[in-house]
């Protein structure tokens, strides 16, 4: 049988399933596992087409994300006999943890991205030095990324200011998500039995 909470059914606030703790041990084994940082800068690797590759911290290469490959930054290296590698996504900002195995390489998407980026950091830069010139009172906010969907108005001046608040935001957002989800459910079995 499925419990709601209630305060008809007599269970105490502290029954209720606090998960706090065990999200932090889960990120820290995380990082655990993919900052075991071993010093190491470049690593040769032979990739499932027979190639060898050199991946270097710095360097560029195609890396996954869901499902698809980006152009991405090379973080560092390191994990399991240094196979994880950290990779920081252009366009994006993101960072992943990756296999090595999982890195190739598409020289035009990259220097596509690279190209991008410092023209991005050229107009921010030149944006930077006129904004100085005028005041403005508005609240900067996160970029939203392009494949979100519209975002209604009214919610746009509540975008959370940095990655930490999004973070947040999404966690609690993912946990009453999921209380209304198994309150429903509770309710709905409730009704089925009478």
């Amino acid at each position: 049988m499925t419990n709601v909470w209630s305060a008809k059914n007599g269970m105490d606030v502290d029954d209720v399933w606090d998960d706090t703790e065990l999200i932090k041990m889960y990120d820290q084994s995380i990082q655990e596992v993919y900052s075991s940082k071993s010093g190491v800068t470049e690593k040769q690797f032979k990739g499932e087409d027979g190639k060898t590759y050199t991946w270097k911290v710095g360097g560029h290469c195609m890396a996954p994300f869901e499902d698809e490959y980006f152009p991405a930054t090379i973080d560092s290296i390191g994990g399991k006999d240094n196979l994880q590698v950290q990779v920081t996504f252009f366009y994006y900002g993101n960072q992943e943890n990756v296999h090595m195995k999982d890195l190739w390489m598409n020289e035009e998407a990259i220097a596509k991205a690279v190209a991008l980026e410092q023209k991005k950091e050229s107009e921010k830069k030149s944006a930077k030095a006129g904004s100085s010139r005028t005041s403005s009172n508005h609240r900067s906010s996160a970029p939203l990324p392009n494949f979100a969907p519209p975002v209604p108005p009214n919610i746009i001046a509540m975008a959370p200011a940095n990655q930490q608040e999004a973070l947040s935001s999404m966690l609690m957002s993912w946990y009453m998500s999921g209380y209304h989800t198994g309150y429903y459910q509770a309710l709905s079995d409730n009704a089925h039995k009478h």
